[in-house]
């Protein structure tokens, strides 16, 4: 299953990557609902670090790693995740549109590895248009705090 969401954002690229590139403050936003959330090595993100936490995935609490890639500023960023038979791939691109323009791109797809896990797709299929729609709204509502923080900054 895969979900694409395009945002144009009235800032320039360099302050874009800035905020998509900011993995401590995305760290800090999902750790109070994970509970206890690891990052290994220590310090600061590279491609090769790594977030182990348990989260609550299809309402049922699993084992989550999630891996950065690649991470080729100010153009792309490339994570992984892994739980219980599934992997899901994060792609998030920026391209300078014009000197005050970014184009933002996410994609995300999820992939099974195990019969559980791709029945819990199949259903998730089922509700693609609502699982679509959430996806886009909550990229563009991360667009639109990246254009305000520029306009306020």
């Amino acid at each position: 299953m895969k979900f694409v969401a395009v945002e144009d954002i009235a800032a320039p690229i360099e302050h874009v990557w800035a905020r998509v590139s900011d993995l401590d403050r995305f760290e800090a936003r999902i750790a109070p609902r994970v509970g206890r959330m690891t990052r290994s090595p220590d310090g600061e993100p590279r491609p090769g670090t790594a977030w182990s936490a348990r989260a609550e995935v299809a309402g049922k609490k699993r084992d989550v790693t999630v891996t950065l890639n690649q991470l080729d500023g100010p153009q792309r960023m490339d994570l992984s995740a892994a739980t219980d038979g599934m992997d899901v791939g994060i792609d998030v691109a920026l391209e300078a549109m014009s000197p005050m323009r970014t184009r933002l791109t996410v994609t995300t797809e999820a992939k099974a590895r195990s019969l559980a896990a791709r029945l819990m797709l199949q259903s998730a299929k089922l509700a693609r248009q609502t699982l679509a729609k959430r996806y886009k709204g909550r990229v563009a509502e991360f667009a639109q705090a990246v254009e305000t923080g520029y306009g306020a900054g």
